[in-house]
């Protein structure tokens, strides 16, 4: 027994508990026996702290040797893949992939050294030819991306100040106006030309905000924010058609003298949509339109000059039986 063993406290002796037995058995020991226990245990943490440091190293070396093994296999048959040349494109049970044109490129760095097919310079020869033909983006995409956000811009502008007061679907039948004179020859194939058509002279301007000095007050706010929605909604071809193809339209409170040559296609809150005639319908308009320049070249006072109230939305269930109206004649 040592001698530190025999200097031990009674208390140590009396106390039954796992650190009073881990204490006497540790005392029980002599300095030889605890320096090696101590030794052994520093050992022991020493490796286990190696282990614990060293084992995700030994993980990931082996991850990436068994990576570079999977893609030095997928190289080989890839290569492999290509000797076939025409004859792989040719077979009809072949992927789609070994038809795609970017390969001619691949079998022409292959065939111009094929000593080094399966070195890094090939695979990165093979690389490059396989981004060149994969890749989907060029600066003249931001172009698109911008021409589009404009478009947009003008047809939330148009929005905005020809129908902000309007209700959703009112507001969605004055963008699609816009959207379907564009699709029609009769007047420019963007949205920003149709809006602001003939908004340079001082008349002729399609729609009146263009041209009234509305433009000085800015768009803002949650009309503002809808409007940019609606906007991108139509554009974007998102929205069922609801003017049936009309290109004009007019607030139910007037009667400009135009309406007369065009066929209305629906009311949709306060406004009342049209579209050119079409096949016979262009004789019947031609009369219509006739007669009411008659009436307007006579004085009747029920054809009026150019703006008519309507009372009531009887006198606007048939206005194709008296005169048609609408923005602007197309040029």
């Amino acid at each position: 027994m040592s001698l530190r063993t025999a200097k031990q406290s009674p208390r140590i002796f009396a106390d039954t508990s796992l650190r009073g037995k881990v204490s006497r058995w540790w005392m029980d020991k002599t300095n030889a026996e605890q320096r090696t226990y101590v030794m052994r245990s520093a050992l022991v943490s020493t490796l286990a702290a190696g282990l614990i440091v060293a084992l995700p190293m030994i993980a990931s070396i082996n991850t990436q040797k068994q990576a570079e093994a999977e893609y030095r296999a997928q190289t080989e048959r890839f290569a492999a893949a290509q000797d076939a040349g025409e004859a792989v494109r040719s077979d009809p049970e072949a992927p789609e992939l070994m038809r795609h044109e970017w390969l001619r490129n691949v079998e022409f760095s292959l065939e111009r050294n094929p000593d080094e097919a399966l070195s890094r310079y090939g695979g990165l020869e093979r690389d490059s030819a396989v981004l060149a033909g994969m890749k989907s983006f060029d600066p003249i995409h931001l172009d698109k991306a911008e021409d589009m956000s404009r478009q947009m811009k003008c047809l939330a502008e148009a929005v905005y100040y020809e129908a902000r007061s309007e209700t959703t679907s009112g507001q969605l039948a004055v963008a699609e106006v816009i959207m379907n004179r564009v699709q029609d020859h009769r007047y420019p194939n963007t949205a920003c030309d149709v809006v602001y058509q003939g908004a340079t002279r001082t008349t002729g301007c399609q729609f009146t905000f263009t041209c009234d000095g509305a433009l000085a007050r800015k768009p803002r706010g949650s009309k503002w924010e809808a409007a940019k929605a609606i906007a991108a909604h139509i554009y974007l071809g998102l929205d069922e058609q609801r003017t049936h193809g009309a290109t004009h339209y007019h607030a139910t409170y007037v009667n400009p003298v135009w309406n007369s040559g065009l066929i209305k296609t629906s009311k949709i809150g306060t406004h009342i949509f049209y579209r050119f005639p079409r096949g016979a319908e262009w004789a019947s308009a031609r009369a219509a339109q006739q007669a009411r320049f008659d009436r307007e070249a006579s004085g009747d006072a029920g054809a009026s000059s150019t703006l008519v109230t309507i009372t009531n939305e009887d006198d606007t269930a048939d206005l194709n039986a008296k005169s048609l109206s609408v923005l602007s004649p197309a040029p």
